[in-house]
């Protein structure tokens, strides 16, 4: 008679123990951004930012729980390793880690660098618990040679994979039950336009008399590639005029007339107002910008040497 009774009352706890695996539930939340901001490219410099994914799991009976979260390469990555950002066919190279000290590339399942594991020790009795985890970027320094624009990389899927365990937790290169996909993480940098100018200097050399001399420099000017400057030289120090240049001897009243132009056959004037300055695009790298110099035939001056400062503006 007691029998029945028995098998009925284990057949209740079998059920009872059989009710945890259905209870055991994560949610998460991802940034949606991974932002570098805006970032000069002559070169890079190095940019630290966080974003962060939250996990909250429950469970109804004790259990120890470890979820383990990958993260892909991106698209525009060469590997998990090698994380880039793309803007045409262009690319910023740039890593996540698991560590402040962003010495642990944060890897996918399948990849030399494993997942991050977030561990829940004894969940009980359906009350949530919330663990934020930080993901930690750094877009490279020393990088030219970069178009200008904005660049991104869509880290997807992310995949959050959880197992329980007892004492010890399972290693995230082995677990795969329970696989969750989650919001995309998108890392973007944008680069702006930067320009570094050079000036060498202008000499028409020694000469008997002023007959009419031309003579030729260079600016060194390194644009970002793809950013577009303008160039402009300014009056001088002498006249501050750009249509009425002149050197002079000393601190004495003596001048000697002349000007700079942006073409070899003298007829363009080079100011600094808008249609007579030199324009043009970045390379990414050293360019080659000419200066003319031309000293007219002009009435003799006392001999010394005569001089002017000109100051060359870019603006990118």
């Amino acid at each position: 008679m007691n029998k029945p009774a028995a098998a009925a009352l284990l057949a209740a706890i079998f059920a009872l123990l059989a009710g945890p695996a259905q209870a055991q539930t994560c949610s998460y939340s991802v940034s949606p951004s991974l932002d570098f901001g805006t970032v000069t490219g002559l070169p890079t410099p190095q940019v630290d930012v966080t974003a962060t994914i939250t996990v909250t799991c429950s469970a109804l009976l004790n259990i120890n729980y470890r979820v383990c979260l990958s993260i892909p390469v991106g698209d525009g990555g060469a590997s998990v390793a090698d994380r880039r950002m793309t803007q045409g066919g262009h690319a910023l190279q740039y890593q996540i880690y698991s560590d402040a000290a962003r010495s642990n590339i944060w890897g996918a399942v399948g990849e030399s660098s494993l997942p991050v594991a977030v561990d829940f020790r004894t969940l009980a009795l359906n009350i949530p618990v919330t663990q934020q985890v930080t993901v930690y970027g750094r877009l490279f320094a020393g990088q030219t040679g970069k178009a200008v624009g904005m660049y991104s990389s869509s880290l997807a899927p992310i995949i959050a994979r959880r197992a329980n365990f007892v004492f010890v937790p399972p290693s995230c290169a082995t677990v795969s039950q329970n696989a969750s996909t989650l919001s995309p993480l998108t890392a973007r940098a944008t680069l702006q336009p930067q320009c570094i100018i050079h000036a060498a200097p202008l000499s028409f050399g020694t000469v008997s008399g002023l007959s009419g001399h031309a003579a030729n420099t260079n600016l060194a000017v390194n644009c970002t590639l793809g950013g577009a400057y303008s160039i402009a030289l300014d009056g001088g120090t002498v006249s501050g005029d750009v249509n009425a240049r002149r050197m002079r001897l000393g601190p004495g009243p003596a001048s000697i007339d002349y000007q700079l132009y942006r073409d070899s056959g003298l007829s363009l004037p080079w100011g600094n107002s808008p249609g007579n300055m030199v324009t043009g695009t970045g390379t990414g790298t050293v360019q080659s910008i000419p200066v003319h110099g031309w000293v007219p035939p002009q009435a003799a001056k006392p001999a010394g040497t005569y001089v002017d400062t000109i100051t060359a503006t870019i603006t990118y």
